[in-house]
Formats: C-alpha cells, sequence, structure tokens
C-alpha cells in the first residue's frame, strides 16, 4: 500500500515536471470524467452483482477439493477452532480473543438454537391454517444469520457461522462439531464457555464496553441463561468431543479481558500451568495435552498486542503420581532433570518462555495427602490467584473426564478457576508440534 502511494505521487511529479500545462488537463479531465459516470450512469439503480464474487467461488471451491485430509501433516498443523457462542452479547471479548488464537487457521462461530420438538410440524386443517402454521415455524437461523454477519464485521474477526436447531445443547453441538467446515477444512479444536453463575455483561449495548454498538438492538441477540445447561450435561459435552476426536479447550472469565494496549501494558505475563492437577505426575509437562497447550500459548504471544508479554511455563516440581492425589517428593537431582528436560524441549520447539518454580505446590501436595478434594482445589486456587498479579492470559491442563462422579469433576474445575484471570483450560488428543527438518 504505501510503496504504491509512493509511486503515484511520483508519477505526479513527474507528469508536472514534464507538462504541467497537459498534466493539469489530464487530472482535470480524468476528475469530470469520474463524476460524469458517478451522476449519470445507468447502472446506479441496476443490482448487477459483483463479478468479483463469482471469481472467488470458483477459485475456492477449486483449491478446497485439492485438500486432502489424508496428506496431514503435523508440520503442516494449525489450529482450525469451533467456539461454540450460547450468547454473543455477553461472549464479545472471547470471541474477540479467539481469533488471535487461530493463526491463520479456520475459525467458525457456531450457536445451538433450542427448539424442543420438531420445527415444523405437520399442518392440519384447511389450507389458510397449514399456511399460519408453516409461517409460524420458521427455521429462525434463516433470520439470526444476517445479524450473526454483521456481529463479524462489528467485532472485525475472521470467523465464519454455523448455526443450528436442536432439542437441546448438547445434541446440537454434536451437530455443529461433525459439520461445521468443508472437505479438509474442518475444525480440529472446539472451544467451549464456562457455566458461570455470574451476572452476564452486555458488551453491546454498555456505553463504556469497547464492543459497544447501538446498532444491535436488545432483541437482537437476547441474552440466554446458561441454566438450560447442567454440569453433568456440561460434562457430557465435554466427553463428546473427545469422542470425535477433537482438541477441547474450556474458557473461563474472558468478561475480564481488555485487549487495548493501556490494559495490557499493566500486565507482563501469559501462563502456562503444564500439570495434571487432579492426577499430577512427572511426564506431565510432556504429554500431548501440555504440547498442544504450550503451542496455544506460544501462538497468542506472537501476535502484536500480547507480544508485549513474556510466556511463563509455571514449574510444579517434585510430583509423581500415587494414585488420584497423592505425590511424592523427587530426589533434589531428580528435579534438576526435570527442569532441564523441559528446557531442552521448549529450546527444541523454538519456544521463548520462562520457567518459573512454584514453590507453594509441594506443600499444597503434602497436605493433599491429609485433606478432601475440596480443599485440595482451593489451595490450587489460592496458588494460582498468588501467581497471577501481573498475569493476562492463563493456560491450564485440563484432565480428561474421568473424576469419579462428573458433578464432582465439574466442581473441581469450577473451584481451581474460581475468580482467576481469563483462564483457558486444555486438553489436547492430537500430536501438534515436530522437531524433524
Amino acid at each position: 500500500m504505501y510503496s504504491s502511494f509512493q509511486g503515484l505521487l511520483g508519477t505526479l511529479i513527474m507528469m508536472m515536471v514534464i507538462s504541467p500545462i497537459y498534466a493539469s488537463c489530464s487530472i482535470l479531465l480524468c476528475l469530470l470524467l469520474v463524476v460524469f459516470l458517478h451522476l449519470f450512469s445507468p447502472s446506479k439503480e441496476a443490482d448487477w452483482g459483483s463479478i468479483s464474487q463469482a471469481l472467488i467461488f470458483h477459485q475456492v471451491r477449486k483449491y478446497l477439493l485439492l485438500l486432502d485430509i489424508r496428506k496431514d501433516h503435523v508440520k503442516f498443523w494449525r489450529p482450525q477452532v469451533l467456539l461454540l457462542v450460547n450468547s454473543p452479547r455477553t461472549a464479545c471479548p472471547l470471541i474477540d480473543f479467539i481469533n488471535d488464537l487461530k493463526k491463520g487457521g479456520l475459525y467458525v462461530l457456531g450457536h445451538v438454537e433450542v427448539q424442543e420438538g420438531e420445527m415444523i410440524e405437520k399442518p392440519q386443517g384447511n389450507e389458510a391454517e397449514q399456511g399460519e402454521n408453516e409461517e409460524a415455524k420458521v427455521d429462525p437461523t434463516v433470520t439470526q444469520t444476517i445479524h450473526w454477519l454483521n456481529l463479524v464485521d462489528h467485532l472485525k474477526v475472521k470467523a465464519f457461522v454455523e448455526l443450528t436447531v436442536a432439542d437441546n445443547v448438547r445434541t446440537g453441538m454434536q451437530h455443529l462439531v461433525r459439520l461445521s467446515g468443508m472437505g479438509a477444512m474442518k475444525p480440529n479444536t472446539v472451544i467451549l464457555g464456562f457455566l458461570d453463575k455470574d451476572d452476564p455483561t452486555d458488551f453491546l449495548s454498555t456505553h463504556w464496553s469497547a464492543y459497544y454498538n447501538e446498532d444491535f438492538e436488545n432483541d437482537v441477540f437476547p441474552i440466554r441463561s446458561q441454566k438450560s445447561v447442567s454440569p453433568l450435561e456440561y460434562v457430557q459435552m465435554m466427553g463428546d468431543v473427545l469422542r470425535m476426536k477433537k482438541n477441547l479447550c474450556l474458557c473461563r472469565n474472558f468478561s475480564k479481558l481488555k485487549k487495548d494496549v493501556k490494559s495490557v501494558r499493566t500486565k507482563k505475563y501469559i501462563d502456562v500451568w503444564p500439570v495434571n492437577f487432579l492426577n499430577p505426575g512427572e511426564s506431565d509437562a510432556f504429554d500431548t495435552t501440555s504440547l498442544f497447550m504450550l503451542q496455544l500459548a506460544c501462538i497468542v504471544n506472537m501476535v502484536p498486542l500480547w507480544s508485549r508479554l513474556k510466556l511463563r511455563v509455571r514449574l510444579c516440581e517434585g510430583g509423581q503420581s500415587q494414585g488420584t492425589l497423592e505425590v511424592e517428593s523427587h530426589p533434589a537431582q531428580a528435579v534438576v532433570t526435570y527442569r532441564d528436560r523441559l528446557t531442552d524441549m521448549l529450546t527444541r520447539l523454538r519456544i521463548e518462555a520462562e520457567l518459573a518454580p512454584v514453590q507453594e505446590w509441594r506443600r499444597i501436595v503434602e497436605r493433599s495427602r491429609h485433606s478432601e478434594w475440596e480443599a485440595y482445589a482451593k489451595n490450587i486456587n489460592s496458588m494460582i490467584l498468588q501467581q497471577a498479579e501481573e498475569t493476562a492470559v492463563t493456560f491450564i491442563y485440563l484432565p480428561a473426564p474421568s473424576f469419579e462422579g462428573k458433578e464432582a469433576y465439574y466442581k473441581f474445575l469450577e473451584i481451581i478457576t474460581n475468580n482467576t484471570p481469563p483462564t483457558i483450560l486444555v486438553h489436547g488428543i492430537s500430536t501438534v508440534t515436530s522437531t524433524t527438518l
């Protein structure tokens, strides 16, 4: 853009140097021609359509057919994200943040419109009544799609929109996970919001919000309660995503996120916690989930706004699993080896990160042997909060839903992320890093 503008200025200057009179006449004639065409063109009232759309359609179809899922390779991996949005008004910061996380990959905003029973019932009675019944049962996604596209434009995110109608949120989510995308360009990561109990914030109608827009009236995107999904159903949805071989992320507290430069400058770190708090083990930092989590954190840290922050890996030393919560301490030499292994792994992956030991972790592990899991979860939450004063975003290891009692498992996640900074719980199921040249 800048070099082209310089070329334009250079050309105009040379025209004036060579022949000021002819140059001025040429510019004046061009301006008169533009004004004449603008005022008297017969195409002003005609909807000719855009030929570029037809050309784009042809090219996109051709290259989508060339994409072959059988030729996928880890070296070409990038996040292909499906973000499930319950209420767009309350999710603006999250939608904006995930746009930074996608790293040039596919980004799909999914929404489930819940309608109990059949969407269109079989009409009964005379033809007039049948027509009224059919009109009353119009698919709601038909009218909502245009509002979602306007929202995408307003938030300036590069995303597609997928809407579906289902009897419940879980079924609709399964539809979206299976059918979103096209050909080999399909989501490999599903992101869900958390079931927060706090009063939601309407970012589209609140004047102090960076996402405020008076064009979105309250009836365009009504705020929906998350009570329609129970903790049990939520954990079942998590299991559905993992069974469909998709990476899973849960996002919480993103209503606190502020992406303006002034707010970001008050923070210093993006934190990564590569330890399975539910069942800690010495290999947690090197498994698929931790590598996937490091990859996502590194991607965020490469975005210009977030590049001001330092990536910090929280080193929870001294953990080898002996049952669900019991952990034995490593000898001193083993701790050094563990740290060296992690440093070497980050070097080979070319991830610039600071290793930050957490001394409180040993005491929490020792106390967990003689305490209930709820007390253990509260201690973890306190530890995270103590370390998060200068943290903008936190990535936490998400264990697979295997805790005894799904509601207890959800309660554990709820406690450890209570009042934390914007937090992403991450579980990876596929390899996303490679050190092979």
